[in-house]
């Protein structure tokens, strides 16, 4: 029979813990616990400690004033049950910073790999995740703190830490019904054929905007099959811009909500010993609702790590000084990641892009805009099968246009049905295409559903040949285009590294034509 008091047994890519957390207290949870402390003082500060949560010391973390930016660690550890037992040390294996910036007007994450070879302050040359092993959070802070000064001869202010665990990340997902997310492309692995010691967790998402709940969402954000860390930062780091745009989420700003969410968010999550302070509280209530009101947006700063030679041989990963003082930059004053400002009316069109009617083109022809080619003859064949067997009940548009090296990557588009927060259903379709190099993907999704959270906030609107395309940006590079019709929204999301220039992925989606 299960211990019903035996924790859960975290593995790794802990870096998914981190996700649900940063939304949930920085940008929600903060302003609704601090808003009730206001109110309601000591009451809510035992709501948060009311399970006896572990309180972690780190004098080293940085004391910020009331409208100052913050950066927050985030820590995951791949701690298993049996090795608690056995009295074995786990490492981190995930450091995730995020800085929330009232200045700058957004949210900054960035991942720092598990395997970057740096100088642990009394521990030597190692991996960095071996530092938690060494000294829990204190060393990890100070070894991330080193690593920059070494680098800048700049301090690197940490002002909160923060871990949390798989099964806490199971459960809030589950707390908020769910979570819309975007997927690129099918992942799958059942073990059946994996050897001993080689087994990864088991996994079956399909690709487009679905609902994931817990055990599935836990699943795709920590997916290390045939993948590796740059990857699984950028998918992970998505999904975490996506919770932010969720109906449940967002309902837990609701001040009737106070109790309940200060003490999901104590049982769910361990915090360094300044967090749980009132003047903190109300700190960062101040902080949250006014990021809430400008619907600031998160902008991934990518780690500039890089591989041996042969990664077999040395499996450390390496960063050089001058790449990480970029960095520093980026993630510390915005310069270079922050989004457009954003515009009511529409302005010229970027591409210079030609209609997608007219004289059909031969397959792989090369296209008007650079980096492009015509594939209209594909398309309208993906087309043909699903009007063959009638499965989708609302126009079905095909790019026209594609990156040029990109394939489909299924035989047949997926035809499927979601249901919104209302628990309508809706028809849907996605094309799955694969860029041309190993795990990059985008697609092209198609719904009847008209408002989902992913459409929220369009940074730009622009008129491309008679369409009002939507863009959706991270930092200066798009990461979706959307078009909306009376019976639907189509959209373009680019790959996860957002590979796909912006003038190319507005071309596609201004080539979307539907069958005739």
């Amino acid at each position: 029979m299960k211990d019903p008091n035996r924790p859960p047994r975290p593995g790794r890519g802990v870096l998914l813990r981190a996700l649900f957390a940063c939304v949930l207290t920085v940008s929600l949870s903060a302003t609704a616990v601090a808003s009730a402390v206001w109110l309601e003082g000591h009451e809510l500060v035992e709501a948060v400690n009311r399970d006896g949560r572990t309180i972690i010391d780190v004098p080293e973390v940085d004391r910020a004033d009331a409208g100052d930016p913050r950066t927050f660690l985030i820590l995951g550890t791949d701690e298993r049950y049996a090795d608690k037992v056995a009295g074995v040390k786990p490492r981190s294996d995930t450091m995730l910073l995020l800085r929330v910036d009232p200045d700058a007007r957004r949210v900054a994450v960035m991942s720092i790999p598990r395997d970057l070879k740096v100088q642990i302050p009394g521990g030597g040359t190692n991996k960095i995740n071996v530092a938690y092993e060494l000294g829990g959070p204190r060393k990890t802070v100070s070894t991330i703190k080193r690593l920059f000064k070494d680098a800048t001869d700049k301090s690197f202010p940490i002002n909160h830490v923060m871990a949390v665990s798989f099964g806490g990340f199971r459960r809030a997902v589950n707390y908020v019904d769910g979570v819309y997310v975007d997927i690129d492309r099918r992942y799958y692995n059942d073990n059946s054929t994996a050897a001993a010691g080689e087994a990864y967790a088991t996994i079956d998402v399909q690709p487009g905007y679905q609902k994931l709940k817990g055990q599935d969402a836990l699943d795709y954000v920590r997916y290390r099959h045939g993948d590796n860390d740059f990857f699984r930062a950028s998918r992970q780091q998505d999904f975490l811009r996506q919770i932010s745009h969720q109906d449940g989420v967002r309902a837990l700003l609701d001040v009737s909500k106070r109790k309940e969410l200060a003490t999901v968010f104590g049982r769910y999550f361990e915090v360094d010993d300044s967090f749980t302070k009132a003047s903190n509280l109300i700190a960062l209530a101040q902080l949250g609702l006014y990021m809430a009101q400008e619907k600031a947006p998160i902008n991934e700063v990518r780690f500039p790590a890089t591989e041996a030679e042969n990664p077999a041989v040395d499996s450390y990963l390496y960063v050089k000084d001058s790449d990480l003082r970029k960095t520093y930059d980026e993630f510390m004053t915005g310069e270079g990641s922050s989004n457009p400002r954003r515009l009511d009316a529409t302005t010229k069109p970027e591409p210079t892009a030609t209609p997608a009617g007219g004289k059909k083109k031969t397959k792989s022809r090369p296209s008007a805009v650079k980096g492009l080619e015509e594939a209209a003859t594909e398309g309208e064949n993906m087309a043909v099968l699903v009007a063959s067997e009638n499965k989708l009940k609302f126009p079905f548009y095909f790019p026209s246009r594609r990156k040029i090296g990109s394939r489909y990557a299924d035989p047949e588009p997926r035809i499927y049905s979601i249901r919104d927060g209302q628990n309508k259903l809706h028809k849907a379709y996605r094309l799955t295409l694969n860029a041309g190099s190993w795990s990059e993907y985008y697609g092209i999704q198609g719904m009847t559903w008209k408002n989902p959270p992913i459409l929220d906030d369009p940074d730009r609107v622009r008129d491309v040949n008679g369409r009002k395309l939507e863009l959706f940006y991270d930092g200066s590079r798009i990461r979706r285009v959307a078009w909306r019709t009376k019976n639907g929204v189509y959209w373009v999301t680019n790959t996860l590294t957002l590979s796909i220039p912006n003038s190319r992925l507005i071309a596609i989606a201004s080539s979307l034509r539907r069958l005739k």
